[in-house]
């Protein structure tokens, strides 16, 4: 959750730097950044395991897809 959290707030602050201005995007990429450090290690460890289980899932369906589609 919390690489999700992150990627998502880095992405907007960069829009929001690039669109409108860096005095709003810029802190908005540093809190993304400080997502990092969020939760125990133990929470942090079980949360990556979970996405590297969805991301090698949905790396298998992309590819039986593209095979049997």
């Amino acid at each position: 959750m919390h690489i999700i959290l992150m990627l998502a707030l880095v992405i907007s602050g960069c829009a929001l730097g690039s669109n409108v201005t860096w005095l709003f995007g810029g802190p908005v990429v540093v809190l993304g950044l400080l997502c990092f450090d969020m939760g125990t290690p133990a929470w942090r460890e079980e949360q990556e395991g979970y996405l590297i289980l969805l991301g090698l899932g949905c790396g298998a369906f992309t590819i039986l897809a593209n095979v049997f589609g």
